[in-house]
């Protein structure tokens, strides 16, 4: 009996070889991002309101922060700037305060959104003020969520003491409703530099070196070594991409007006 010829041996043997089949990279999907605007607005009856509220819209129209937030905000019967604004840009309206709806003058902050709001609260910071009412929304960005806290870190009687319960009173708070999702804070801190980071463990300033940038006394803000306007992020959840001051160029006769600052964060991916 005649063994098989050699060639035919050789095609069985390439037949049962295994196919091996190499899988291509998937493409990685962009990390989220998300733009927080901090301003205080002119006040209602300051002229510069009047005559330059519609070239603040029209800058904040151009710059479309996906969140804005407005402190020291003064409401006097059913409209206040911040809303004003709001319904100009098509934003919806949240107006934070402790001041009951009986009383005639209401003082507290404003959050505005153009994202779809999932949840929404508010608190009281001790001790109590004017402005000691801090704000909580929470907000669909990209496939996750989002919180976003407002508050006035400037006590009254403004002391380290005050300062830091009130930081303590809203750490505690975040940490009871964050439910997991990345937060961020965007308020007024009277505190310096390093001790808005030593009193929020976690939190990132996005504005860089802001001890370069001297507040003027008498114009509202502060402390003169105070930090100001910021967005405080945290840093397990999000990395800065950049920030900005938001301000109106002279115009006539009217000089520079100083708003805010805008930064725009990106989500870090999550782990795993």
């Amino acid at each position: 009996m005649r063994a098989p010829p050699f060639p035919l041996l050789l095609c069985v043997g390439l037949l049962l070889a295994p196919l091996v089949v190499r899988a291509q990279p998937a493409a990685a999907t962009p990390l989220a991002e998300l733009s927080v605007a901090s301003l205080q607005l002119p006040a209602q009856e300051d002229p510069a309101w009047e005559h330059r509220r519609e070239a603040i819209a029209q800058l904040l129209a151009t710059l479309q922060p996906d969140v804005i937030t407005v402190q020291q905000v003064l409401q006097e019967g059913r409209r206040n700037p911040a809303c004003w604004l709001a319904s100009r840009l098509r934003y919806s309206c949240d107006f934070i305060t402790a001041d009951p709806p009986s009383q005639a003058q209401r003082h507290g902050s404003a959050m505005l959104s153009r994202l779809r709001v999932e949840e929404d609260g508010v608190t009281l910071l001790h001790p109590p003020g004017r402005y000691s009412a801090a704000g909580m929304m929470r907000v669909a960005v990209g496939e996750g969520q989002v919180n976003i806290y407002v508050a006035r870190l400037r006590p009254e009687p403004d002391t380290a003491a005050s300062r830091q319960h009130q930081a303590n009173d809203l750490m505690t708070w975040i940490a009871a409703t964050s439910d997991g999702h990345p937060s961020l804070v965007a308020g007024d801190f009277a505190a310096s530099s390093s001790d808005v980071v030593r009193g929020m463990p976690g939190f990132q300033p996005a504005r860089r070196n802001p001890s370069a940038r001297v507040e003027k006394p008498g114009a509202g803000n502060g402390n003169i070594d105070s930090h100001g306007l910021d967005v405080l992020f945290q840093v397990k959840s999000f990395s800065g991409k950049r920030q900005q001051r938001i301000e109106l160029p002279v115009e006539g006769d009217m000089p520079v007006l100083p708003l805010g600052v805008m930064a725009v964060l990106r989500l870090q991916a999550p782990a795993g």
